[in-house]
């Protein structure tokens, strides 16, 4: 017979698909490690079957349309994420094979464990880019934190597992202001300016021997051809 107030097992809490916010609100998790949702792992390991799959597909779908559906009633509709994962994922019968179920699965588990796919994640972050404008550029008047903070978003998912540096990804992003490189620029030369930071502060705006302003290509063909020459070097 089963006493009153036993402690639950080891195994049990290990079991459980939900874990306790500090605002004491129960999320959905995955049920297996991340590493268990990558293609590879169910084709060749075996981490679900088909029938699992569907199932595990079908009950992910349904909590990232809700985070979605949050995100997009709190204004973050703006956001590299939400622009990323919207409409992304149709009903299980949709797919043809195995391996579509599988990839959008692999997609779902990633969207559903970043923690930007939450609202509180999401105003988390804002609270971290406002610090970190804060710390390094006081409160510039001409800083558009959505702006920043998709940016910041960017950077971060193209260096993930790579060297980044939150500090120098904020300072090219000032630079680009006061240079003239719009946001859509700066992403599309975002390897060259992030590698090259420092010399993009020194560099002036106007087109040496010339009365015109840099433009974006501008930057970047000098900052090559610096980089080139100190390989020669």
């Amino acid at each position: 017979m089963a006493t009153r107030g036993r402690k639950r097992s080891k195994s049990s809490t290990v079991k459980s698909k939900t874990f306790r916010t500090k605002n004491n609100q129960a999320r959905t998790v995955l049920i297996k490690p991340r590493e268990a949702y990558t293609v590879s792992s169910i084709e060749l390991a075996g981490s679900f079957s088909y029938a699992e799959a569907k199932k595990e597909y079908s009950r992910l779908r349904n909590i990232a349309n809700k985070r979605l559906s949050r995100l997009a009633q709190a204004g973050y509709e703006y956001t590299d994420i939400y622009r990323a994962n919207a409409g992304k994922y149709p009903a299980v019968r949709s797919f043809e094979t195995p391996r579509q179920l599988y990839q959008q699965l692999s997609s779902l588990a990633w969207f559903i464990s970043a923690k930007g796919s939450t609202v509180s994640g999401q105003k988390d972050t804002e609270a971290k880019i406002q610090a970190t404008l804060t710390e390094h550029f006081g409160t510039p008047a001409d800083m558009d934190l959505k702006k920043f903070g998709s940016f910041m978003e960017y950077m971060r998912a193209k260096y993930a597992g790579k060297q980044y540096d939150s500090e120098r990804a904020a300072k090219i992003y000032r630079e680009s202001l006061k240079k003239g490189i719009t946001l859509k620029q700066l992403k599309y030369h975002q390897k060259v300016f992030y590698e090259n930071s420092t010399r993009l502060t020194q560099m002036k705006n106007k087109v040496k021997g010339a009365s015109r302003d840099r433009t974006a290509r501008d930057f970047v063909s000098a900052l090559k051809k610096r980089g080139s020459k100190r390989g020669n070097e």
